[in-house]
């Protein structure tokens, strides 16, 4: 360990040492304000999520919020990945600068990192937040650091927080796609700039996942960016870092099957014959797609968690823009036929459903109550279209569901039950239906 070089990264990554301010932009994601709210305790703090989202943003603008006591460093670099750095940071911060917030980033190529600030958390008083881009290593300090950290995932750019950034108002007031009124009053705010936000939901769709391509108009940038800094980093280093991958190009061939078929059924025996390889390797490389934030997957929704196990089980990409950049799209080849698999990708939950009759709900919502939501992006949606979300309806005793569609508008109440209908874009802006994020105990 040459202390002589950690001393100069430390003082390249905190010019509040030289009496310089911290730059970091002015737009905070949603993901702010809640960890925001855990600064005060003494809890360790954890922020994880896919890699260019704005983690270390995050660090950062909380560092300039506190204005003093804090340092941050990056386990970026190879040779400052172990435990002996990690201490030496830490004792440096304590005893050198006088730091009381240490910011810790990219902290899963450290070993053992989670014992060192158990160690610090128990015998001095420090609040240490540490950020991440893959999950595992995280949970299993969760264990380790049982009732001293709490731990918060960032997610691609909401369509929200996108239009946000691009300087756009999108009226005041939570709207849950559950409650009509409140969704049709923020589509009559809208309703002027409707061919707008048409347009910059498709472009959200192609791009839309980063913060720096919110911006960014050339597609070939945001090709490469997407390919090179995210999946390729993560796939031919970050996962191969934690994890034995013998067979890296299976790894990305696997990934971009998820890209190319994101909202299909999958079963991984079907996955062996396609890719030649036998089933350990392939449910291993899943998980590993999982924990690295670039894949997720829905369960067959069922009363019965044994059967939900049983069934086929649905994959998506974790954006669509990541799907169009591995598989080369331009943005003019993203027809209405074409993007409804990935339409569904966005909105996507935990659960979707199909009996044996093969009537589907795309995704399953259960927040205490079942909210079935079915997607056609199209403009005309036929009676027929609605036979999974009745079907549902009826089977489960469900008496409201939603069918997001591209442009209608509309409330309709059958003998089933109510159907709601809203344009993609309107639905994306009022979904509040995701579990809560933690807030501190009173």
């Amino acid at each position: 360990m040459n202390k002589d070089y950690l001393i100069r990264l430390i003082a390249e990554y905190n010019p509040q040492l030289r009496g310089e301010a911290i730059a970091v932009p002015e737009f905070r994601r949603d993901l702010y304000a809640e960890v925001q709210e855990w600064m005060g305790r003494k809890e360790a703090i954890a922020i994880v999520g896919l890699r260019r989202t704005g983690k270390t943003t995050i660090m950062r603008q909380l560092m300039k919020d506190l204005g003093q006591g804090v340092l941050f460093f990056s386990f970026d670099e190879e040779e400052t990945q172990n435990k002996e750095t990690l201490t030496f940071i830490i004792d440096y911060a304590l005893h050198v600068t006088g730091a009381t917030h240490i910011f810790l980033d990219e902290i899963q190529y450290v070993g053992d990192w989670e014992g060192v600030l158990k160690r610090y958390y128990d015998q001095k008083e420090v609040k240490c937040i540490v950020s991440g881009s893959e999950s595992l290593e995280l949970s299993r300090a969760k264990a380790a650091l049982a009732g001293r950290i709490i731990s918060f995932r960032l997610d691609p750019l909401s369509f929200g927080e996108y239009l946000r950034m691009k300087g756009m108002a999108i009226g005041k007031g939570p709207a849950s796609p559950e409650d009509y009124p409140a969704m049709e009053a923020l589509y009559r705010r809208h309703v002027a700039g409707k061919e707008l936000l048409e347009h910059e939901f498709l472009e959200y769709l192609y791009k839309g996942a980063f913060p720096e391509l919110v911006s960014e108009e050339n597609p070939a940038v945001i090709r490469r960016y997407i390919q090179e800094l995210v999946v390729k980093k993560i796939i031919y280093r970050d996962i191969p870092a934690i994890f034995e991958i013998r067979r890296r190009d299976l790894l990305y061939e696997l990934f971009r099957y998820a890209c190319a078929n994101s909202a299909g059924l999958f079963d991984i025996r079907n996955l062996c014959t396609l890719f030649s390889a036998n089933y350990e390797t392939v449910g291993n490389y899943l998980f590993y797609l999982k924990a690295a934030f670039l894949v997720t997957s829905a369960e067959s929704y069922s009363g019965s968690p044994a059967t939900r196990l049983r069934r086929n089980k649905k994959l998506y990409v974790v954006h669509p823009a990541i799907a169009f950049a591995v598989l080369g799209m331009e943005r003019e080849m993203l027809s209405e036929e074409m993007l409804g698999q990935f339409v569904e990708t966005i909105c996507a939950g935990r659960y979707f459903w199909r009996d044996k009759q093969k009537r589907e709900v795309d995704g399953v919502h259960d927040t205490g109550h079942l909210l079935p939501v079915e997607v056609k992006y199209r403009n005309r949606i036929a009676p027929d279209d609605l036979r999974g979300l009745l079907a549902f309806m009826g089977k489960f005793r469900v008496d409201r569901g939603i069918m997001v569609t591209k442009d209608t508008m509309d409330r309709r109440t059958l003998p089933a039950g109510e159907i709601l209908f809203y344009p993609c874009w309107l639905y994306l802006l009022g979904q509040r239906i995701s579990l809560p994020a933690p807030h501190p105990p009173a």
